[in-house]
């Protein structure tokens, strides 16, 4: 299991920069775990595309529904004085923190693209590579 961030299930759901290694991460590793405000931020994401006109609003929900059955029941809550603490400990935003509280309660890596993220929180977080590459060793 790992924690997914949201660029890396807009990447997996969309199909757009780094949507292969997204895609190879869910076949080596399929059970994904996100905090609840992941959805949110997808949405919000997919909506952008929609408002764009990039995509329609109809392929945005499916993209929205995919992402669910992604994850099933591994959405999670985290609790808000641990999020509040790691955001700045480690220099990040709430909502990031939030993915980093996750991963550590779980005890599993955290896939992101996000910079702020890898450097902030690098005892769990891990590239997408990184990621691919530890789920072939398990």
């Amino acid at each position: 299991m790992i924690v997914a961030d949201t660029n890396v299930v807009v990447q997996f759901v969309v199909g757009d920069d780094g949507s292969a290694d997204a895609a190879l991460l869910h076949a080596e590793d399929p059970e994904w775990a996100a905090p609840t405000i992941l959805m949110s931020e997808l949405r919000n994401v997919l909506l952008g595309f929609v408002r764009r006109g990039v995509l329609g609003p109809d392929h945005v929900k499916s993209m929205c529904d995919d992402a669910g059955r992604a994850l099933g029941d591994r959405v999670e809550d985290v609790p808000h004085d641990r999020v509040i603490d790691t955001a700045l400990e480690c220099g990040l935003t709430a909502y990031d923190a939030e993915f980093v509280v996750l991963a550590r309660t779980l005890g599993v890596f955290l896939a992101t693209s996000d910079r702020e993220i890898l450097e902030g929180a690098p005892d769990v977080a891990v590239s997408v590579r990184e990621a691919i590459e530890r789920a072939r060793r398990q």
